[in-house]
């Protein structure tokens, strides 16, 4: 049984399970899995492992691994998404989203500021995901990242795919047969990302793509999408599902808000 305790207004509105003070056991709220396909297994950090099925929820700490032919689409608390494809390790490293502020701002028609304390910090230990992040790290860049074996990956307003290959690319090769290098291979689909290791910082703007050997090698740029990134999008028998599964998720999050401003006005009347 997943037990949890929620830090955010709208997550407290939001969550489903008993609330309990260690917080050694404590796990936020992050999201929900849009949609699974084939075989997603997710593992808590009290080690408690169970399916997912589309709707299921997420939580700071948990680590999602996808069978073969199997894919997950997350949809996150601040907008942000995250699809896993087939033979991917991924985990939400920590995860904080101050809901109730962002609707501040909205209701103030703030072009946004950085909310201190937030993050989405996220692990890819194998395989491939695209992302597109949402409203964590677009003002303070340092409140996101994608680490991996190779690099960490920070965004600038950004959609983005990333595969690490370490032995397991076979799946991906060139023309001439030979199969991939290992590494991580990168595309920067909107915005721009930051990739950064022992080599130093480099920037990859919309529309390019790359590669890094290894921890301590700098990026290079490719000529042209890399047989690695093919194949990185949802399969098209699975996308329509996937985009009725967003549109609820998103139609809840709107009645719950909602909810939360009405008891607003109900406690500060005239407010």
């Amino acid at each position: 049984m997943r037990t949890f305790i929620c830090r955010s207004l709208l997550s407290l509105t939001l969550c489903a399970g008993p609330v309990i003070a260690s917080p050694a056991q404590a796990a936020e709220l992050a999201g929900k899995l849009a949609v699974a396909t084939g075989q997603v297994t997710d593992t808590a950090l009290d080690g408690s492992t169970r399916s997912m099925h589309d709707g299921d929820s997420v939580y700071a700490g948990d680590r999602l691994v996808t069978g073969d032919d199997s894919y997950a689409d997350l949809d996150f608390e601040d907008g942000g998404r995250v699809l896993l494809r087939p033979g991917t390790d991924f985990q939400i490293a920590a995860y904080h989203y101050e809901a109730g502020a962002h609707e501040q701002q909205n209701l103030a028609n703030s072009p946004g500021t950085a909310v201190p304390g937030e993050s989405a910090l996220f692990r890819l230990l194998k395989g491939g995901l695209s992302a597109i992040s949402g409203l964590i790290g677009h003002v303070n860049h340092d409140q996101y990242s994608m680490n991996t074996a190779v690099a960490t990956i920070g965004i600038r307003g950004t959609a983005y795919e990333l595969r690490y290959c370490a032995t397991d690319c076979g799946d991906a090769k060139s023309s001439t047969g030979a199969a991939s290098q290992d590494g991580l291979y990168v595309a920067v689909d909107a915005g721009a990302i930051a990739v950064k290791n022992q080599a130093g910082e480099s920037v990859t703007p919309e529309g390019k793509f790359a590669y890094v050997k290894d921890a301590k090698s700098s990026l290079q740029f490719l000529a042209g999408r890399p047989e690695t990134l093919r194949g990185m999008e949802l399969p098209d028998q699975y996308k329509k599902r996937a985009e009725l599964q967003h549109r609820k998720i998103l139609e809840e999050r709107r009645r719950l808000r909602e909810e939360l401003r009405e008891k607003r006005r109900h406690r500060h009347p005239g407010g």
